[in-house]
C-alpha cells in the first residue's frame, strides 16, 4: 500500500498558551534515515512536559528553538505514541506491526511520525492501543523511578500525587511491593483523588493517607523515602514526613537542590530524577498491562483537532489518569 503524500498534525511556530497550537492538514509527510520507522499514529498521550514544551519552559523548548524555530520551520509536539509501522529502515520492524514508543525527539501530534527503532516497542496483542498510546512516559517514568528509588524489604514509602499520569502507575507498582515485600506506603492527596485511587488499588492495604488540603502540619511518619512528585511548596512541605537522614526522590528535578536545602537540618538525601526513553523498560511496563498487573486510567480522550482544549484541561491539574489524543 502506498503512502498518503501530505498528512495533518497539530503543530506550533511560537511558545505560549494553548491558542499556539494549530491543527493543519496539507502537511508534508516525513521521512525515514536508517534506523528510523514511520509509525502510522493510533494514538499519542499528553503529558505536563508537553504543555511546559508549549510555553517555552525546559529542554523541550531549547531543542524546538534550537531545530525547527532557528530553520523557520513549525515544531510538533508529542513524545507518547502508539500505533502502526507504516514503513521501516530497520530489520527488527515490519510494516502492520503494532508499537509504541516514548520518543523524545516529539513529532507524535500527527498522523504520522517518524521513531528511532531503538526506542520502539512492540505492543501486545492483549493491549489495546489507546492504552499503548497512553502509556509511554508514565509508564516507563513509574518504573524506572521506583528502581531508581531501590526501596528495600520493610521500608515505609509516602508518595504525593498518587492520582496523576505517574502517580497512578507508581502507586499500582508500589502496591506490588506491599504484597510481596512488607513495604508500607502512605499517600498524600486530597480526598476527591483518594476516592478516584480507590477504584485502582486497595485503599485498606495503605499504611495511611495524608489530606493536603487540611491546614495542620504533616505529620512526622520517620518515613524511609518520600517520592515528590509535585516539587515546589507542596514538597517541602512534606518533608516533615521522612526520618532523619531519610531519602527524597523528587520527579520535577529542578526541584532537587531547593529540597536538599528545605531538609538541611534532617540531612536528607535529595536526588532528582528524570526518566528516558527505553524500549526494555516500556516492553516491561506494556507487559504489565497485558497480565492485569498494570491498569491505565485514561480520563478522556479527544480528536487531534482538540488539543488545544486537551492542553487546557491537563494544566487545570485535577485530572485522574491519562489525557490521549486520537489521530
Amino acid at each position: 500500500m502506498s503512502l498518503p503524500t501530505t498528512q495533518a498534525a497539530v503543530t506550533l511556530t511560537q511558545f505560549g498558551e494553548a491558542d499556539v497550537l494549530n491543527y493543519q492538514d496539507n502537511l508534508p509527510m516525513p521521512t525515514i534515515a536508517e534506523g528510523e520507522v514511520l509509525v502510522k499514529v493510533a494514538y499519542a498521550g499528553i503529558n505536563p512536559v508537553d504543555y511546559k514544551t508549549r510555553q517555552g519552559l525546559g529542554w523541550g523548548a531549547e531543542n524546538i528553538k534550537n531545530k525547527q524555530f532557528a530553520n523557520d520551520e513549525p515544531a510538533i509536539l508529542g513524545f507518547d505514541v502508539a500505533g502502526t509501522v507504516a514503513a521501516s529502515n530497520s530489520a527488527d520492524f515490519k510494516v502492520g506491526e503494532r508499537v509504541a514508543a516514548l520518543n523524545f525527539a516529539g513529532g507524535c501530534y500527527a498522523e504520522y511520525t517518524v521513531v528511532a527503532a531503538d526506542v520502539l516497542a512492540k505492543v501486545p496483542e492483549a493491549v489495546d492501543l489507546e492504552v499503548a498510546g497512553g502509556l509511554p512516559c508514565v509508564g516507563i517514568t513509574a518504573k524506572q523511578m521506583l528502581d531508581f528509588a531501590a526501596i528495600q524489604d520493610g521500608e515505609h514509602v509516602v508518595m504525593s500525587a498518587p492520582a496523576g499520569g505517574v502517580g497512578h502507575l507508581t502507586l499500582q507498582l508500589l502496591m506490588h511491593k506491599v504484597a510481596e515485600n512488607n513495604v508500607q506506603v502512605t499517600v498524600i492527596c486530597s480526598p476527591e483523588k483518594y476516592q478516584k485511587i480507590s477504584e485502582l488499588v486497595d485503599t485498606s492495604k495503605l499504611a495511611g493517607w495524608i489530606d493536603y488540603t487540611k491546614d495542620e502540619a504533616f505529620p512526622n511518619l520517620d518515613a524511609d523515602i518520600l517520592l515528590d512528585l509535585v516539587g515546589g511548596d507542596a514538597g517541602k512541605r512534606a518533608l516533615a514526613v521522612v526520618k532523619q537522614g531519610g531519602r527524597v526522590v523528587v520527579l520535577p528535578s529542578i526541584w532537587a537542590e531547593k529540597l536538599k536545602e528545605a531538609g538541611a537540618d534532617k540531612q536528607l538525601d535529595v536526588q532528582g530524577f528524570i526518566a528516558k526513553p527505553n524500549a526494555e523498560d516500556l516492553s516491561a511496563v506494556l507487559n504489565d498491562i497485558a497480565e492485569d498487573k498494570l491498569k491505565l486510567h485514561i480520563q478522556k480522550t479527544y480528536p487531534l483537532a482538540q488539543t488545544q482544549q486537551a492542553h487546557e484541561d491537563l494544566e487545570q491539574g485535577d485530572s485522574f489518569g491519562k489525557l490521549i489524543l486520537k489521530a
